[in-house]
């Protein structure tokens, strides 16, 4: 059974050149760079499919699968996006987070830099606004943090994108960051 949607649109900020918007529920495809984790990288990515050359490390957590994907939701075969497109990162997870009444209280932050050091977003706690209620433990399954570049910054190439999800009742945390560019 597939997950209702839940967009939680944290906040809307453009700082310099790059907005963010993160949410859970709604589960994606898949991209085509492909790396297979096996048992012996072991821990909660043993067995997860890791797309587009997204750097990722889990504990508690067991993963299932992350890629990034164009606005459309359709998965990218390169880490290169048009000017004003999202990028987004989804993060599928399996087990790992703690359930209280069925909630799971999970945090998420972003932090997006330029090539030449520039941070252009750092965002603390993006589910900050769901401390209290959490969000269904289906829906935290899937969660996906975007990032799109509005307008070009003499001298930054590519960006990077690190990214922290975590639990705020128990152990589980998955961290990573990936590259990507703009056309």
């Amino acid at each position: 059974m597939k997950p209702v949607q839940l967009l939680l649109v944290m906040m809307a900020t453009i700082l310099t050149s790059c907005e963010f918007k993160c949410s859970v529920g709604g589960d994606k495809g898949s991209g085509t760079t492909t790396k297979t984790v096996t048992s012996d990288d072991g821990g909660g990515l043993t067995g997860a499919v890791i797309k587009n050359d997204i750097e990722l490390e889990a504990t508690d957590v067991k993963v299932n699968r992350v890629f990034l994907a164009d606005e459309l939701q359709k998965p990218l075969d390169s880490n290169v996006v048009n000017l004003n497109e999202k990028i987004t990162c989804y993060i599928n997870t399996d087990t790992g987070w703690t359930k209280i009444n069925g909630k799971s209280f999970i945090g998420a932050s972003e932090r997006v830099t330029g090539s030449d050091g520039t941070v252009l977003l750092d965002a603390k706690d993006l589910f900050e606004a769901y401390d209290a209620t959490g969000v269904s433990e289906e829906d935290a399954k899937f969660v996906s943090i975007r990032a799109r570049v509005s307008e070009k910054i003499p001298g930054i190439d590519n960006y990077t994108v690190q990214f922290r999800v975590w639990d705020k009742k128990g152990k589980g945390v998955i961290t990573g960051k990936y590259k990507f560019r703009v056309r």
